[in-house]
């Protein structure tokens, strides 16, 4: 008997998006299995540098877990209005270096990350999805540039009261065909699957539903190369 199955783009692509999940899933999952190991060994425990370190990790990999958790939720959202936002007032500054304390950049790259604003702005927003947008720009920035990384946060208030944030970089650049795209859910560029960078496209997605959902836009500029 001969058999032939033949399998939707659809499904190949919620495929990739599960296995892209869970391979992410995997690294502050076992931070943590690691964390908890060293707090049950005393020694390790009473020295205080070590017990800081191992404290940060653990804070750290609960926040990607809970990203995580936000954007698989987020993304099943049919409208943006449906999305939950807890709005408080807090220093842009402050969220600013709190988002690249926390980068994760690789061992073969050098990553300058620097605010050009010269002061400091109080803004009313959710914070937690504010700080999932620049932490998803900031990873975006390291993951398609070149060894030498830098990135630049500027941030302003405009005429019409709302704030304009903008993160600028060294990358590789987007192509002028794919740009109307890379807001759209899971849309890779020909040149990131020719250079294998790993993603499936939602990054930036997620990034523009959390942006319209508290009433702002987004856009890009990019040059090729």
């Amino acid at each position: 008997m001969h058999q032939t199955y033949c399998i939707s783009q659809s499904s190949i692509i919620r495929l990739e998006f599960l296995h892209t999940i869970i391979h992410k899933l995997k690294r502050p999952i076992s931070t943590l299995k690691m964390c908890v190991s060293f707090m049950g060994n005393e020694r390790v425990m009473q020295d205080g540098e070590s017990k800081q370190k191992i404290l940060n990790s653990s804070y750290n990999e609960l926040d990607n877990l809970t990203s995580y958790f936000s954007k698989l939720r987020d993304i099943t959202f049919s409208d943006t209005e449906e999305i939950p936002l807890v709005k408080s007032r807090f220093a842009l500054r402050g969220l600013m270096e709190e988002c690249i304390g926390r980068q994760n950049v690789p061992s073969d790259k050098e990553v300058r990350t620097e605010i050009v604003a010269e002061r400091d702005l109080e803004i009313w927003a959710d914070r937690m999805h504010l700080a999932n947008i620049v932490r998803n720009l900031l990873e975006n920035a390291i993951k398609y540039s070149v060894e030498t990384v830098t990135i630049r946060i500027d941030y302003q208030m405009r005429e019409d009261g709302t704030v304009q944030i903008t993160v600028a970089d060294n990358d590789i650049g987007i192509a002028k065909v794919d740009q109307r795209f890379v807001f759209d859910k899971f849309y890779c560029s020909e040149s990131a699957k020719d250079k294998a960078i790993p993603g499936i496209g939602l990054g930036l997605s997620h990034v523009k539903l959390l942006v319209e959902a508290q009433g702002g836009s987004i856009s890009l500029d990019s040059t090729e190369g």
